[in-house]
C-alpha cells in the first residue's frame, strides 16, 4: 500500500494586505468593495452569486487564489495523507488505534486529505470541486461561526489543517454539514451523512481512547445543528455526550489549553473558546426546552475567559482574563470581552435556574426577584461602549446581542407567570412554550401590574433586536424559542389588553416576529414548524370569544421615560436602560 505523496511547499498560512486593483462584474454593479479574490470573491461566494471578472485588456495569467485548497480523494483503505510523507506513517498509527477499514461506511469525509488534489469525493461517491469545498467554509464562516466563534479562525484552521489529524476527521465534516445549511444551491444530505458518520466513528473511538479535542468541539457544533433539524432529543443527548467528554479531557481547567495548543496562542484560545461555547449551548439548549440540568457547571470552572473578536480574528492574543477577575469586576477597572460579558450573564442565569421551582407561586416571586438583581448588578457594570450593540464599522455585536435577547427572553418567562397576561392550552402546541403558571392567573393579584409592565417592556425590546441592520442569518438558531416564547406572550396582550389603535400597531410587531421565524426556517427545519406552530396559536389566541374575559377599556400605557429607544441611531442601551431608568410599573394603566 502505497502512501506516499508528491511533496508541497508547507509553509504558515499567512494573509497579506493587498492593493485591489479589479473589482468583480457584479461587485462594480452594485458599487461594493470587492476583494478581487479569484475564481470568486469573498461577497460573491456569501450571497452565492456568480462572480464573473472582466477580461483583462493586456491579458497575463490570472491571479493564483490566495488560501490554500481543500481537497480529499476517496475509495482507499488508509488514512489520510498530507503533503509530508512522515506524516503518512503517522496516520497509519492513527488509523490502527481507531480501527477503520476501506469498506466502512463512517469514513470520514475528509478521509485521504491531499492538497495537491482537484476535487473532494464523499463517501457515497459525489465529486465535489474545490470551489464548492471553499463555498461551504465559507458559508459557515459568514453565517454560522460569528454567533458561536470557538473554531479556529479559517486562516488559522488552513495552516493547521495538514498537521491536526482531528481537524479532517471530524471538525471538517460537520463544517462542510453545516455550511451546506445556508447554501441553498447545495443538497445538505450527502453532507449530512457524511457529519453523521464522523461523530458514529468518534463516539465509538471514545470508548476506547480520550476523546480528540476536535472531536468534542466537533460534536458541541454538530449538535446544535441536530437540535435544529427537527432533532431535539437527539440533540441535547449528543450535547450531554459532548460535555461528559469535555469534563474527561478537562477543558473546563485552567491548564487545558496549554497543554493541548502546542505553544500557539490563537489553538489556546479556540480551546477556551470551546468549553465557554459548551456551557452556553448548555444554558441556551435548558432555555428552550425549560428543563435546567447544569451539566456544565457540575464541576469547578476554571478555564480562562475568551479575548475579543478582532484579536481572535487577527491572531494577536492578549493574557487572557480569568472568571475569578470577571467576578470581581465591580472592584476594578478591568475590561472584559463581549464574549466574556456574555459568560458573565449565563453563570448568573445558571445561579438563578438552579433555584427555580415550577408549579410553585412563592419560588416564582423569589426567582424573579433574584432574575431581577442579577440583571440589574450586569447591566450597571457594563462599560458605556459595550452597551452599544453596533460597532462603530456598523457591524452588530453578536454575542452581546445574544446576551441581549437572552436577557429579554428571561424576563418574559420569568415574569409572565405572575402578570395579568392569560394563558391559553393551545400554547401547548409549541416545543418552545413554557409550562402554564402555578395557578390560574385571576388568583395572582399581587403586583400583576409590575410583572405584566415588565413583560410587554421586553417585548416592545425584541421588536427592536430584530430590526438591527444585520443577516437574519447569522444568529444563532436558538433564537427561534426566544422568539416565540416572547410571541406567545405578545399575543395574549394582544387579545386581553391592548385595544385600538394600539392594537393594530402591536400585530404589526408581531407580523415582524413572524416574518423572521419564517426567514430562518430557510435554514432550519425545527424553524419551519414552530412558524406554523405560531400560527395556529396565533389564529386561536386572538380569535377566541367563548371565555367570559374582561376587556379593558383604556389601552396600558408604558411610562413615557421606557420608550425612549433613539431608534434611528441605534445608539441604545438594549439590556439595561429598564433598570437604570427605573420606571415606575404602577403606571401602567389597565
Amino acid at each position: 500500500m502505497n502512501n506516499t505523496a508528491t511533496p508541497v511547499l508547507n509553509t504558515p498560512f499567512k494573509r497579506s494586505i493587498r492593493r485591489v486593483a479589479l473589482a468583480c462584474i457584479q461587485c462594480r454593479a452594485r458599487k461594493v468593495r470587492c476583494d478581487s479574490t479569484q475564481p470568486a470573491c469573498n461577497r460573491c461566494r456569501a450571497d452565492e452569486k456568480n462572480c464573473e471578472y472582466q477580461k483583462s485588456r493586456r491579458g497575463g495569467r490570472p491571479r493564483r487564489p490566495t488560501t490554500v485548497p481543500i481537497q480529499v480523494a476517496a475509495g482507499e483503505s488508509h488514512s489520510p495523507t498530507y503533503s509530508s510523507s512522515n506524516f503518512a506513517s503517522r496516520a497509519n498509527s492513527h488509523l490502527l488505534r481507531h480501527g477503520t477499514s476501506g469498506s466502512s461506511t463512517t469514513q470520514s469525509v475528509c478521509e485521504n486529505l491531499e492538497l495537491k488534489s482537484f476535487e473532494t469525493v464523499l463517501p457515497s461517491g459525489t465529486r465535489l470541486t474545490n470551489t464548492l469545498v471553499d463555498q461551504l467554509l465559507t458559508q459557515y464562516y459568514t453565517h454560522f461561526h460569528v454567533s458561536h466563534p470557538c473554531v479556529l479562525p479559517r486562516w488559522a484552521l488552513e495552516t493547521r489543517m495538514a498537521k491536526e489529524e482531528g481537524i479532517s476527521d471530524f471538525l471538517l465534516p460537520v463544517l462542510f454539514y453545516i455550511g451546506s445549511i445556508f447554501a441553498h444551491s447545495v443538497d445538505s444530505t450527502p453532507f449530512a451523512n457524511a457529519a453523521a458518520a464522523a461523530m458514529e466513528a468518534g463516539q465509538r473511538n471514545s470508548t476506547r481512547f480520550t476523546p480528540n479535542p476536535y472531536f468534542i468541539q466537533a460534536l458541541m457544533l454538530y449538535s446544535i445543528a441536530v437540535y435544529w433539524c427537527n432533532g431535539p432529543g437527539r440533540g441535547r443527548e449528543m450535547l450531554d455526550e459532548c460535555i461528559e467528554g469535555s469534563f474527561t479531557l478537562g477543558m473546563h481547567q485552567k491548564d487545558f489549553a496549554v497543554r493541548n495548543g502546542n505553544g500557539d496562542p490563537v489553538l489556546e484560545e479556540s480551546w477556551r473558546r470551546t468549553w465557554w461555547q459548551i456551557h452556553v449551548t448548555d444554558i441556551h439548549i435548558a432555555g428552550s426546552t425549560h428543563s435546567y440540568r447544569g451539566l456544565s457547571v457540575k464541576f469547578p470552572i476554571t478555564t480562562d475567559l475568551p479575548c475579543e473578536e478582532e484579536c481572535y480574528e487577527t491572531g494577536i492574543i492578549p493574557t487572557p482574563a480569568t472568571l475569578t477577575n470577571y467576578n470581581a469586576r465591580e472592584f476594578s477597572d478591568m475590561e472584559f470581552s463581549s464574549f466574556a460579558h456574555l459568560i458573565g450573564f449565563t453563570q448568573g442565569l445558571c445561579r438563578i435556574l438552579a433555584t427555580r421551582l415550577y408549579n410553585d407561586t412563592e419560588s416564582a416571586k423569589a426567582t424573579c426577584i433574584n432574575a431581577d438583581t442579577m440583571m440589574t448588578a450586569w447591566c450597571s457594570l457594563l462599560p458605556a461602549y459595550k452597551r452599544r450593540l453596533l460597532r462603530d464599522d456598523g457591524s452588530v455585536d453578536e454575542l452581546l446581542f445574544k446576551a441581549n435577547i437572552l436577557m429579554h427572553t428571561c424576563i418574559v418567562d420569568l415574569h409572565r407567570q405572575l402578570s395579568n397576561l392569560r394563558y391559553s392550552d393551545i400554547e401547548l402546541a409549541s416545543t418552545c412554550a413554557p409550562p402554564p403558571p402555578p395557578e390560574c392567573n385571576d388568583s395572582i393579584k399581587e403586583d400583576a401590574l409590575i410583572h405584566t409592565s415588565k413583560v410587554l417592556y421586553a417585548v416592545e425590546k425584541l421588536n427592536i433586536l430584530l430590526t438591527l441592520p444585520t443577516r437574519l442569518s447569522v444568529h444563532t438558531p436558538f433564537i427561534i424559542c426566544m422568539i416565540a416564547n416572547m410571541t406567545i406572550a405578545h399575543l395574549s396582550a394582544c387579545r386581553y389588553l391592548f385595544c385600538e389603535p394600539k392594537l393594530s400597531l402591536e400585530r404589526e410587531k408581531i407580523r415582524l416576529n413572524m416574518g423572521v421565524l419564517k426567514m430562518l426556517g430557510q435554514f432550519w427545519p425545527a424553524e419551519q414548524r414552530e412558524y406554523k406552530t405560531m400560527g395556529t396559536i396565533a389564529r386561536e389566541v386572538l380569535a377566541l370569544k367563548e371565555e367570559e374575559i374582561r376587556i379593558p377599556k383604556e389601552t396600558p400605557i408604558l411610562p413615557l421615560d421606557t420608550l425612549d429607544f433613539n431608534f434611528p441611531d441605534f445608539e441604545i442601551n438594549l439590556t439595561c436602560d429598564m433598570f437604570s431608568n427605573n420606571p415606575s410599573p404602577l403606571s401602567f394603566v389597565v
